[in-house]
């Protein structure tokens, strides 16, 4: 076999395309030490919910046999919800099982599961590196693509939000995956079955890990197509991609047809038609390349959060004029096998794995089924194209321009910018005045009325509060309850601001219907928001807390007693616990509840 059709970074010492095993190690300290500085601030920041509900307020991960049970069961499967199920329709039981792993160890300390996050981003830097740097043949293209991968604030979620971990994990399988069936084309003689089982297993830990591994044997079809454009490497090979087909059949039979779990649907389907949903589904492509091209505003929970896929907004969208063209010069660059196998490999690469976000009933989370959403972590591995590509560029720059040494200073200040620019851009999600920012930023027009009412709430919670205009915030609170009656998260926020005005018979009133929702008021309430159960447990905490307040003020003590502790088994601070019972004066400023859960081993 010719020496130009090595495909991996596994080469002879000192040839194009490799590394040796010192240099690998190195690098990919040096990664993890990059990314590790870019996110150090992120390590500080609590779980969020999500969070927790899949590592310590998740029964299945504390159960010592918890292992056994995940490969059956939704992946929020064992979330303490507290009388109501957080479903996803998501089979994720590697995830699970990750995250039982590390329980042990981490057990509820919040930084140790950032800190795992942050570490396996800087790990994915590292194999995207060396799949680049293999299949360019070039180490300044890896080297280049491995540190935008590392530092990107596209990727900033995933690198530094726990919830996300099914977004990495799911590519470090596949990744290695691709790593593997390149050392597999290497080889000459007889067929390299030890490396094809290996890729099936790694194909099955991603596919286990998260939905969108399902792409890795088309991605594996590509790299030997790679390989026959390049040096003539035998089409037939295409064969050696069986075991990975196989795998994928055995999978969907078992997940689709034998476990029961309900898939989940957003309700697009009934609101659209299927061309609008598809034309809308292709306009999320511009919105992602250009987060990629031109990552603006880190300061807001999105990148250029200006950006939003409206259904059925026709023609004069510019939004699809720009993914039409966006979509012919992919299919272009598809076809150039012949002429540039690499930028044809890279854009079918960046099309196959993009894939399965086409899927719109598929994706959870949405707050209006008008609006489909477009969040940065799904494109974690399709973007590997993007700055394999920009690596090409910049290594062809470096070897025709006379000033070589223009080439890392400008990739070095290019990095660090966007390392900045993550660093700001990490956990915007969850800053008020981020999220405020962005519903601001948003023609009210295109806004649900979900989004109204949460723009209401962090007006009135966090600037006319701060401002000290009580009543301005109860107006604002109001406004929201008006927009979205059907959910305790508006129902909280105007208690919250009724509480501080000492008005506790409504702040009763308010909450009581949402302390202990039984399934059937849920259901009811369901069919006017379909985000219920979701909203429900994400603030059933809060609800608790609030409500023992205003129950201790109404002279009921034991129900304020039993409600306090109720919320401190929930996840509610100890310490805001403890400044509930204080600040009511009947209580005495003490409160007696039963025994906590232990921590794990060496948690």
């Amino acid at each position: 076999m010719s020496p130009a059709l090595s495909l991996s970074a596994s080469g002879a010492p000192g040839s194009p395309g490799c590394w040796r095993a010192g240099e690998r190690l190195w690098l990919a300290a040096g990664l993890v030490a990059v990314v590790l500085l870019t996110y150090q601030g992120a390590l500080r920041v609590p779980l969020s919910s999500d969070a927790r509900f899949l590592t310590y307020q998740n029964e299945l991960v504390r159960a010592p046999d918890g292992l056994f049970h995940f490969w059956t069961r939704d992946v929020f499967e064992g979330a303490e919800t507290h009388g109501t199920t957080y479903r996803s329709g998501y089979y994720r039981p590697v995830l699970n099982s990750f995250f039982w792993i590390e329980y042990r160890w981490a057990g509820t300390r919040d930084a140790l599961y950032n800190l795992s996050e942050v570490v396996l981003h800087g790990l994915n830097a590292f194999l995207v590196l060396l799949l680049v740097t293999g299949l360019t043949r070039s180490r300044t293209a890896g080297l280049v693509a491995g540190a935008l991968f590392a530092v990107h604030p596209v990727n900033a979620f995933a690198a530094s939000e726990p919830a996300a971990r099914g977004d990495l994990l799911f590519a470090t399988f596949y990744l290695l995956a691709l790593l593997v069936f390149q050392r597999a084309l290497e080889r000459e003689g007889r067929l390299p079955w030890a490396h094809l089982a290996g890729v099936s297993g790694l194909y099955a830990l991603s596919l286990l890990s998260k939905e969108m591994g399902v792409t890795l044997p088309a991605t594996l079809v590509l790299l030997v197509v790679l390989a026959h454009a390049r040096s003539g490497g035998p089409l037939s090979r295409i064969t050696w991609t069986a075991p990975a087909w196989a795998l994928l059949a055995v999978y969907l039979a078992w997940r689709f047809l034998i476990l029961d779990l309900d898939p989940g649907r957003m309700g697009y389907a009934d609101a659209h038609g299927r061309v609008a949903l598809l034309v809308a589904t292709l306009k999320t492509l511009p919105v992602h390349v250009v987060r990629l091209a031109a990552p603006l505003s880190p300061g807001y929970p999105e990148l250029n959060p200006e950006l939003v896929v409206v259904v059925g907004r026709g023609v004069g969208d510019p939004l699809l004029w720009l993914a039409l063209a966006l979509g012919a010069s992919l299919c272009a660059a598809v076809w150039a096998w012949r002429g540039m196998p690499g930028p044809a490999f890279w854009a079918a690469f960046f099309v196959v794995t993009y894939s399965p976000l086409l899927r719109t009933e598929n994706i959870a989370g949405t707050l209006d089924t008008s609006v489909i959403l477009t969040q940065e972590r799904w494109i974690y591995l399709p973007a590997v194209a993007f700055f394999a590509v920009v690596g090409m560029v910049v290594a062809r720059v470096g070897e025709r321009t006379r000033r070589r040494w223009t080439v890392p200073v400008g990739v070095a200040a290019l990095a660090t910018l966007l390392a900045w620019e993550s660093s700001v851009h990490a956990g915007k999600h969850e800053d008020p005045f981020a999220r405020l920012r962005r519903l601001y930023a948003i023609p009210e027009v295109h806004l649900s009325r979900f989004e109204l009412a949460n723009r209401a709430l962090l007006y009135a919670h966090w600037v006319a509060l701060r401002a000290g205009d009580v009543q301005e915030a109860e107006e604002r609170a109001r406004t929201a309850v008006g927009l979205v009656p059907d959910s305790p998260i508006t129902a909280h926020g105007l208690a919250d601001i009724l509480a501080r005005r000492g008005r506790w018979p409504e702040v009763r009133a308010l909450l009581q219907p949402w302390m202990a929702p039984t399934p059937e008021f849920l259901a009811a309430t369901r069919a006017s928001n379909f985000r219920v159960y979701d909203d429900w447990n994400r603030i059933n905490p809060e609800v608790a807390l609030l409500l023992g307040r205003a129950q201790g003020w109404l002279g009921e003590l034991a129900e304020a007693r039993r409600l306090l502790c109720e919320a401190g088994g929930r996840g509610v601070a100890p310490e805001r616990v403890a400044d509930a019972v204080r600040e009511i004066p009947a209580l005495a400023g003490s409160l007696t509840c039963g025994p906590e859960p232990p921590d794990p081993p060496g948690g």
